[in-house]
């Protein structure tokens, strides 16, 4: 008995083993969450079926253009003879209209029918605009995956940042926290101040705070950015990226605006389905003014038909119809239902053009509020490089005069803070840059999964 409950803890140890290690943490690179948010983002999935719809809906429109044919067949069984009238006198009787009862009891009726557009305005601008349309949506979906790409990059670097952020605070922390102790220990001997401890004791508390606050939000982060890629696993994600800059910072960065709204139009999503959009409209204007032209479509049919009274299909005949046709429809008035369309489609048209209009204005004062901001960060981790560098050397001298008793708990206290404070406003230098490279590859339409 006692050797079977060994085996089962021991089965026990080694399953919870293999379960810690499929617990582990998965690796994760910029260019690894990129390619799985391609595969895996709902919102892309979503669109993508978008796309087929409309491929479906061109298949649809032009089968407008292509011949329909039908067959019908029927059966009927008449319990009283279908009746016709005629002249009196063609029926022998003295009466004007006379009824008379004709046909068999049993009618069989079968025909098959032929349609075929020959010159269908409306049907073709209607087949030009689903295909307009289909571009269109192949458009949305390049620029959902742009805006995708540009999620789950800021995403990324915003947990990469907090990160960053945690391990100063973690530094800070400990440096504190042995402060407390040097504090505490200098108050029992008689030659500190209380004031000086609680201070110490205030400032670590504060950095647990924010310690604390900082593991919150990267793990609400985290949970955000598997979302956005589309990943399911239960396990932990591991940022294996650094935040420092993998671009060299120059004045060659400092792009026109001009310069670059000119790639931006060329390559932007968001401009090219609002032209489309603008080629939409106006197909849908001509569509509606095709309504007011002529259609001619070829028409044909054959037909079978017989009356009898018995069931002895073998006696009888067949009697066979068919004909071949052209068939003219013009439209005359239709309570001006049509004209009211093209107004309307020409209002739409002016409205989608100020749209075009006032989207490249947008363009264009995005790119250049990206371009200012690019230059200030510029600046901004210029000064923050030196600050940085200060505030390190400034804390290694207060504490080294510290512990040689030439300076105070107070004075060190202090250059510790300038140096949490100098590290975290270079990390903020440093993320606003890579931030903004993101946002301007967006803005230039160069971001995608």
């Amino acid at each position: 008995m006692k050797t079977k409950i060994l085996y089962i803890a021991t089965l026990l140890l080694l399953t919870s083993s293999i379960h810690v290690l499929y617990a582990q943490k998965r690796a994760l690179t910029l260019t690894d969450a990129l390619e799985m948010a391609k595969q895996g983002n709902k919102t892309i999935q979503m669109q993508i079926l978008e796309e087929m719809h409309a491929k479906e809906m061109t298949r649809e429109t032009k089968s407008g253009l292509l011949p329909s044919i039908s067959a019908n067949a029927a059966y009927s069984r008449y319990f009283d003879r279908q009746v016709i009238f005629l002249p009196g006198s063609f029926a022998g009787t003295d009466k004007p209209v006379q009824d008379v009862a004709v046909g068999g009891k049993n009618a069989y009726n079968a025909f098959v029918s032929l349609y075929q557009p020959i010159y269908a305005p409306a049907k073709y601008q209607l087949t030009k605009a689903s295909k307009i349309n289909e571009k269109l949506q192949n458009e949305k979906t390049a620029d959902l995956k742009s805006r995708v790409a540009l999620k789950v990059s800021t995403s990324y670097l915003d947990i990469l940042m907090m990160n960053r952020q945690l391990g100063s605070f973690e530094q800070s922390l400990e440096r504190n926290i042995k402060a407390l102790k040097d504090s505490r220990s200098l108050l029992a001997q008689g030659r500190g101040l209380k004031s000086d401890t609680l201070r110490s004791f205030i400032a670590v508390e504060n950095l647990k705070s924010s310690v604390s606050y900082l593991k919150n939000s990267i793990d609400v982060s985290s949970i955000e950015l598997k979302r956005l890629i589309g990943l399911k696993e239960p396990s932990e994600i591991e940022l294996t990226d650094q935040l420092e800059l993998g671009m060299t910072i120059g004045q060659n960065e400092f792009r026109q605006v001009d310069e670059a709204f000119h790639i931006a139009e060329k390559n932007r999503n968001d401009i090219a389905i609002q032209k489309l959009v603008i080629d939409l409209t106006q197909r849908k204007l001509k569509t509606a003014q095709a309504e007011l032209l002529p259609q001619i479509s070829l028409i044909g049919q054959y037909q079978v038909q017989l009356q009898a009274d018995d069931m002895k299909f073998g006696q009888y005949s067949w009697p066979r119809t068919s004909f071949l046709g052209i068939e003219l429809s013009v439209p005359v008035f239709n309570g001006n239902r049509t004209q009211s369309q093209i107004s309307q489609a020409k209002i739409k048209a002016q409205q989608e053009d100020i749209r075009l209009n006032d989207l490249k204005d947008e363009v264009r004062t995005e790119l250049a509020t990206i371009l200012s901001k690019w230059k200030e960060s510029v600046t901004q981790l210029d000064i923050h490089e030196t600050t940085i560098q200060s505030a390190e050397l400034n804390h290694k001298m207060v504490e080294a005069r510290f512990q040689n008793s030439l300076s105070s708990r107070l004075e060190l206290t202090d250059a510790e803070l300038a140096l949490t404070q100098a590290q975290i406003n270079y990390l903020n230098a440093v993320y606003n840059l890579r931030v903004l490279h993101i946002q301007l590859q967006h803005a230039l339409g160069l971001l995608s999964l």
